[in-house]
């Protein structure tokens, strides 16, 4: 293999499908609360369905770090420098956006429970509903100086296995009630990355087989397909039987794996319909900036949209004009000075060969998930 750094097509797709999927999920929501908090059968699949999201941008934020430590080593000051200005002052702004936007238009006070908490909230991404997982990528970062020193493959599997069971340790059994006060409030964090661990895990062992993974991919698509099928289905009884279920629930470390494989392997076919190829690539792209941006339009379309519009039929048409609107604004954003550190936009070039969608010349450091 080439030491170059590399661009793969399909991780853009796995973007675009997670950022449409979490826009999904919030979408859906609203609609829950214009009918007076309640789903119909329509409205409550696709936000169930479509929490397979979040933990895929887990994925590909661990997939893209290992992938590149591959090519190109790692250096300590770049990657603290890196993260700082395209994570890091994102998170920063929209948080302080937020804070301010929930206490002068939402009436939230974010210090009525006092300093200390406020401070967690800040950390914790809590000022807003999608902020909790910039902090869990932050946290990522905290560990994956140590992480990437594991350069073995043979290692890799039994990293994912003990991920495994770190996960559903903290996801079943785990409880902060022997704590009191603070600790207790940090430790019953959403955005508590041991909750979360395997899905950065398995982005690192991705990243070290991507090879082997790529060709059993391609190999098995077909049967890959069968299992997606199989997964939702198994998904729908799944939320029928317990109810609404939280995007990093304990099957996700079944369903998502697999889903991945299935895009993996279909990824060449999405090259062939070009404009399919060219919307997931704009949609990958633009993911973070959309992901940061549209809490916002969806509120200002929820609080200014009549209500006769909301209706199960015209879900389509909804969730088409919040994703419009929000790339509007995100490039209005892009017109600004120093728009750099409110949005991160990577430049995208085209692969050289559309139809398949292998590796071609292009940074990968510069694809950072949300």
């Amino acid at each position: 293999m080439s030491t170059d750094r590399r661009h793969l097509s399909e991780i853009h797709i796995l973007r675009a499908i997670g950022c449409l999927f979490v826009l999904l999920v919030h979408v859906s929501a609203a609609f829950y609360y214009e009918h007076g908090e309640k789903y119909n059968e329509i409205t409550l699949f696709i936000n169930q369905i479509s929490r397979f999201g979040t933990p895929m941008f887990a994925l590909i934020s661990g997939f893209l770090l290992f992938y590149q430590v591959r090519f190109k080593g790692f250096d300590l000051k770049r990657f603290i420098s890196s993260r700082f200005t395209k994570i890091g002052l994102p998170f920063l702004f929209w948080s302080i956006f937020y804070l301010l936007f929930s206490y002068l238009i939402l009436g939230v006070n974010p210090l009525a429970s006092g300093k200390k908490i406020f401070l967690v909230n800040f950390a914790f991404g809590n000022f807003f509903y999608h902020l909790y997982f910039m902090s869990i990528v932050f946290q990522f970062y905290l560990l994956f100086p140590l992480l990437q020193r594991v350069r073995s493959k043979k290692i890799w599997p039994v990293l994912l296995a003990l991920s495994v069971l770190v996960n559903l340790y903290f996801l079943k059994l785990y409880t902060p009630g022997q704590y009191e006060g603070i600790w207790r409030v940090i430790l019953s964090q959403r955005a508590f990355l041991p909750s979360w661990i395997f899905f950065f895990i398995f982005g690192g062992f991705l990243a070290n087989y991507w090879e082997i993974i790529f060709s059993f991919s391609k190999k098995h698509r077909n049967i890959l397909g069968i299992a997606v099928l199989l997964i939702t289905a198994a998904a729908v009884w799944e939320y029928k039987t317990v109810g609404s279920i939280p995007s990093n629930r304990a099957t996700n470390m079944i369903n998502i794996p697999i889903i991945t494989l299935f895009v993996i392997g279909i990824g060449d076919l999405i090259g062939k319909l070009k404009w399919l190829s060219r919307f997931f690539t704009q949609i990958g792209s633009l993911s973070m900036a959309i992901y940061l941006v549209h809490p916002f339009v969806l509120y200002c379309f929820q609080t200014t949209a009549p209500s006769y519009i909301w209706k199960a039929s015209l879900f389509p048409v909804i969730f088409t004009f919040v994703l419009l609107g929000t790339i509007l604004v995100v490039k209005i954003i892009q017109l600004l000075p120093f728009n750099q550190y409110i949005l991160t936009v990577p430049k995208v070039k085209p692969a050289k060969n559309n139809v398949s969608l292998k590796p071609a010349s292009v940074q990968a450091n510069s694809y950072l998930s949300q």
